[in-house]
């Protein structure tokens, strides 16, 4: 399935427990093609459980086309098809938990 990815980064999103933030992409290669994933983190600091924290990645999947149109707002977007590989999506979050030290990864 290919999907369309907005390129934002640094914008916190805020929710009624807490927010997330984008804070940095990245391309590598898999397989012959090259993949993008998001490396953001989450706050819950107000919440009736306490404060918690985390940082994760996020593979929105296949670079198909980057950045090959705009938003309303002139912000990038790329398509990217889902991996559904499960072999797959289990080596990219091996390399991404290592490399990035994020303790979850999700996949599109």
């Amino acid at each position: 399935m290919v999907r369309e990815y907005t390129h934002e980064l640094q914008k916190e999103v805020r929710s009624i427990s807490g927010g997330y933030t984008l804070e940095k992409e990245e391309r590598i290669e898999m397989n012959g093609r090259e993949v993008l994933y998001v490396v953001g983190s989450a706050l819950a600091d107000s919440s009736c459980c306490g404060p918690w924290a985390c940082r994760y990645a996020l593979v929105p999947g296949y670079v198909v086309d980057w950045k090959s149109q705009r938003d309303k707002n002139g912000i990038p977007i790329s398509r990217v098809a889902s991996i559904t590989d499960e072999r797959t999506r289990r080596e990219l979050r091996e390399l991404i938990e290592k490399k990035e030290g994020v303790s979850q990864v999700q996949f599109w």
